[in-house]
């Protein structure tokens, strides 16, 4: 799959083809069944599925420090779109001139110009232009004045409700990892590096793994079962997010991992921590050993849950 930020040399190949445009923060089973469907309309074309993306968010561009926290990293979204079979992701360097395109402007100069679309294919509550002032309806008249296709795929919904990555970011933030999971087709993965940390769960004979990720989307406080994966790894974790509060009742909140049968320092590495399932909120303990007692009850948790792999 390949990277195309320029938008005055677009290859032959790429121009002609189906066309997605979004943020698709997540990639979540609403935008896997589009751009899926995008996927399926080039292949009976004979012709590429793109995918027009944003990074950062567009709140990051317009309103800098507004925009909601990741789900997840520009990698692992080009990933998940190479794995569904686009073939090319645009993802303009002039990205403020972009989002200032009224919405006409932007389906003449890049969707009909630039890339010469033939097919359109988006969700039912896609917006696009300057201010989001574009919606379905006006697409589907710009398609007829510039002769492409404008296709619409609808809703999907998880436990009876539309998947959207508004409803992921609360049910993350909630700690209804499972549900998020159910949504994202996948467990949501946590990504940062192991920084130092107060050694606490060292001297309870835990010795837990601190993950720092200013970006990313923290859970909700509680302990959970969960993956860690270290180099290309996965080992079985319980997974605090929390101010440790037997001992700090005003503790920022900390993301760290107890990782089952592994040995070793990880100062300075990446890890992601896959969350499965919640187990119980934060909770203060009237002593250290009571603590060391629930960790390992935790711990018995996690083996039982993970038992049959991810």
């Amino acid at each position: 799959m390949e990277l195309i930020r320029d938008l005055e040399s677009i290859e032959p190949r790429y121009r002609g083809g189906v066309l997605s445009v979004g943020v698709f923060d997540g990639v979540h089973v609403g935008h896997q069944q589009v751009l899926g469907r995008a996927v399926e309309r080039a292949r009976a074309l004979g012709a590429a599925a793109l995918v027009f993306t944003f990074h950062p968010h567009p709140m990051d561009v317009l309103v800098p420090g507004q925009a909601p926290p990741l789900i997840q990293t520009f990698g692992q979204k080009l990933e998940l779109m190479r794995e569904i079979g686009v073939a090319a992701v645009v993802w303009p360097e002039n990205m403020e001139e972009v989002l200032a395109m009224p919405p006409e402007a932007f389906v003449e100069r890049v969707v009909h110009d630039a890339l010469g679309v033939r097919v359109m294919v988006e969700g039912s509550d896609f917006k696009f232009g300057a201010g989001a002032g574009g919606d379905r309806r006006l697409l589907a008249a710009l398609a007829r004045q510039f002769g492409f296709e404008a296709e619409f795929v609808g809703d999907i919904a998880v436990d009876a409700d539309r998947v959207s990555s508004t409803r992921i970011r609360r049910l993350i933030t909630e700690g209804r990892v499972a549900e998020a999971a159910r949504c994202l087709g996948r467990p949501y993965s946590y990504i940062g590096v192991v920084v130092e940390g107060h050694h606490r769960g060292a001297r309870l004979g835990f010795p837990t793994v601190n993950i720092a990720s200013p970006r990313f989307l923290v859970p909700g406080e509680g302990v959970y079962a969960g993956w860690a994966i270290i180099q290309g790894e996965r080992q079985r974790a319980a997974v605090s997010v929390g101010r440790a509060p037997t001992f700090h009742k005003d503790h920022p909140v900390a993301v760290e991992a107890f990782i089952l049968d592994f040995e070793g320092e990880l100062y300075g590495e990446q890890v992601a921590l896959e969350f499965i399932e919640y187990l119980r909120p934060q909770q203060a303990f009237p002593d250290p050993d009571s603590l060391k007692a629930q960790m390992a009850a935790d711990c018995r948790r996690v083996r039982a849950i993970l038992a049959h792999g991810p």
